[in-house]
């Protein structure tokens, strides 16, 4: 018990920095007074007459030695007192740096990605949580390690290597694989940065598994393989439709035709040819659309350019000399819009052919059509005589001119409208937007 004692004593007194500034004081006073009295025992001799001058001697040096010693205290206590300062500072400090960090390191542990820093010779210096528990070590397993440990795509010269690519490239990326501790592999996409550290250069990589994004991706490429086949099976079923619409709006047309060569009445013959080419006015919609790669949409321009060449065909005669001057923007619209404006185009081509053109002269049949932006102006004039009565065409109640309004005001929502200019010129006017039903 008493050695236990003396244990705790010694340390509690003497080996305990609190109390350095007494220990040192008392230590030093003890040598000092045994050294005194040594010195005193040594060089004066007790039965000299000079006893008291000894005596007198050795009281002022214990009272230099005691003042010195309460000096010698002031002094380490004082250091001391500093020194407790000075290390309660840095332990605060290092303390609040502690705290600081402790966000950042939960961050870095708790990432989905593996983060790694390196030495410029590719050394593992960092490790975060998520890299060890993605290739299966303890932190200390890694740590001073190289990157080809983990990576089989690196030896120590390539390594090395990448570590000074990825310090002269801004933003690298590269997708390589991972060798997990039990030599399981996966890819990998990582991407690096060098930052200065205390004046050292190091890496700072992450990691991203790319093995689920590999996965999805497939079952997409899937899916999107099953809805390609799928889209290409209706876009077969929907040609077909088009098809089979052309071909019966043709048997139609073909039936007209064998009534026509039977007809007698001029004005019966008239009545059929235009219902032929109505019919073949749409049914050459469904056969752009057949032929085209694009099932909804239909090139103006073009649909136009055949369109009044087939009624060029049905109506003139090879002893008129006609000249059409198509000028048409590029546009692009829905079947029902196409068949919209060429029925108009329809019916004004036909009405000019019949009233404004004659066999001895040069006709010419303007055709233009603009992009306004919001609208679309189409402008159709001929070089035939006009007309004396202008309103006339707004009261008409022919098949054509009825067709017509009803297209224009009715389902385009625009409006039309009838001048002389050197023969008939009709300018419509509607907006490009087309309205869903």
């Amino acid at each position: 018990m008493k050695r236990r004692f003396s244990e705790r004593l010694i340390k509690k007194y003497f080996l305990n920095n609190k109390y350095i500034a007494i220990k040192f004081s008392l230590f030093y006073l003890v040598i000092a007074l045994v050294a005194t009295v040594f010195i005193n025992k040594l060089f004066f001799d007790p039965t000299s007459d000079i006893n008291n001058g000894n005596v007198i001697s050795f009281n002022f040096i214990f009272l230099f030695l005691f003042f010195t010693v309460i000096i010698l205290f002031l002094i380490l206590n004082y250091l001391q007192n500093v020194i407790s300062k000075i290390d309660k500072s840095y332990k605060d400090l290092k303390n609040h740096e502690k705290d600081r960090l402790i966000p950042y390191e939960f961050a870095l542990n708790n990432s989905f990605d593996e983060i790694f820093w390196f030495t410029i010779d590719a050394k593992i210096v960092y490790i975060n949580d998520a890299a060890c528990k993605s290739l299966g070590y303890k932190k200390e397993e890694l740590l001073g390690k190289y990157l080809e440990v983990i990576d089989p795509n690196f030896t120590r010269e390539s390594a090395i290597q990448v570590m000074f690519k990825i310090k002269n490239t801004p933003n690298f990326i590269l997708e390589t694989i991972q060798r997990k501790k039990n030599g399981d592999v996966f890819p990998v996409e990582v991407s690096g940065h060098s930052f200065n550290h205390q004046g050292q250069i190091y890496i700072c990589a992450f990691g991203r598994d790319l093995t689920q994004r590999r996965e999805i991706n497939r079952q997409i490429k899937d899916i999107n393989s099953q809805l390609q086949k799928s889209l290409d099976e209706k876009e077969i079923l929907i040609k077909e439709v088009h098809h089979r619409v052309k071909n019966n709006m043709e048997i139609i047309s073909s039936l007209l035709a064998m009534q026509l060569r039977r007809a007698k009445d001029d004005e019966i013959k008239y009545i059929l040819k235009q219902s032929m080419s109505r019919i073949n006015t749409m049914a050459l919609v469904h056969e752009f659309l057949y032929l085209g790669e694009n099932l909804a949409h239909i090139n103006l321009q073009d649909y136009i350019v055949r369109l009044v060449q087939d009624i060029k065909e049905l109506y003139i005669s090879q002893n008129t000399d006609l000249t059409v001057d198509l000028h048409i923007d590029e546009l692009i619209f829905s079947t029902n819009r196409c068949i919209q404006i060429g029925m108009i185009l329809h019916e004004l081509c036909v009405n000019a052919l019949k009233y404004a053109f004659k066999e001895d002269r040069e006709n010419l049949l303007c055709i233009h059509i603009k992009d306004l932006e919001e609208n679309i102006h189409i402008k159709i004039r001929d070089n035939g005589d006009g007309i004396k009565d202008i309103n006339s065409l707004y009261k008409s109640e022919s098949i054509g001119m009825q067709l017509i309004h009803s297209i224009v005001e009715d389902q385009l929502d625009g409006t039309i409208e009838f001048i002389n200019n050197n023969g008939l010129e009709c300018n419509i006017i509607f907006s490009k937007k087309e309205e869903n039903y």
